[in-house]
């Protein structure tokens, strides 16, 4: 009981940082996350986790025009693309980096990489995104302005 508390109360900060966080960035639209799991990983995978940090797993979902604004990750992200097909422009220097990801295919989001997933097609794009190391008070995404590289 006490566990279910403590992780509807992490779950309404979550939220209610990253509404906060919103108006700071460039906001996302037509793009829904639902926490699907969340919890510790006893065993290494490669990724180290600190005390206090976990693992979240969401469902999300992006009608057809969705996007998600520029962003940043508190850790590394894991991707996964469910149905669909997912637009991603990723900011590099001066440089944008622009790749298709269908149904099937995955990528890794570092905590540096700056970017913005939109789907450009006619149907709903859904993704299973798993997200490393999170601490109780982060958020998982970290809203960050336009680099002006890329055109969406």
């Amino acid at each position: 009981m006490r566990r279910t508390r403590t992780i509807g109360a992490v779950l309404v900060v979550l939220s209610l940082a990253t509404m906060a966080g919103v108006a700071l960035g460039t906001p996302g639209s037509g793009v829904t996350a639902v926490v699907v799991a969340a919890g510790t990983i006893a065993n290494p995978i490669g990724i180290p986790q600190a005390p206090g940090e976990a693992t979240w797993i969401t469902e999300t979902t992006f009608a057809p025009g969705g996007t998600t604004g520029w962003h940043s990750h508190p850790g590394k992200t894991l991707v996964v693309v469910a149905s669909g097909t997912l637009t991603l422009y990723r900011a590099r220097g001066d440089d944008c980096r622009v790749r298709e990801f269908t149904a099937g295919e995955g990528f890794i989001e570092r905590p540096t990489s700056v970017h913005v997933g939109v789907n450009e097609g006619d149907e709903p794009v859904v993704l299973g995104v798993t997200y490393f190391r999170i601490r109780a008070n982060d958020v998982l995404r970290i809203d960050k302005p336009d680099p002006g590289v890329c055109v969406s």
